[in-house]
């Protein structure tokens, strides 16, 4: 489960980073200002199909740095947001060579 949590606080701080990049996020990690219920028309067609908006976002994020961050997890959440966050990173990482 180690490796697990490691891979996922890579990955989470990888999203992170595009995701601040696409000025989704904030520097802090939150969402930006001016931030909706839904995603702009670009991010939400690169995610369809994996998150529906910026709240499940936040949460997926959320329990990712809570298991990067040592803090108890259910091996059904953790094997979840493993499995989650890897997919989010490679569609997010495969449309960032379509900019």
């Amino acid at each position: 489960m180690k490796d697990m949590r490691a891979e996922l606080g890579l990955w989470v701080g990888r999203i992170e980073t595009i995701l601040i990049d696409r000025e989704l996020l904030d520097e802090k990690g939150q969402l930006a200002v001016g931030m909706g219920p839904s995603f702009p028309q670009e991010i939400e067609e690169v995610l369809d199909g994996f998150i529906d908006n910026p709240i499940e976002l936040i949460g997926l994020l959320r329990i990712s740095r809570d298991a990067r961050d040592g803090r108890p997890l259910s091996p059904a959440v953790l094997m979840a947001a493993h499995l989650m966050v890897k997919e989010v990173l490679n569609v997010l990482q495969r449309s960032e060579f379509d900019r």
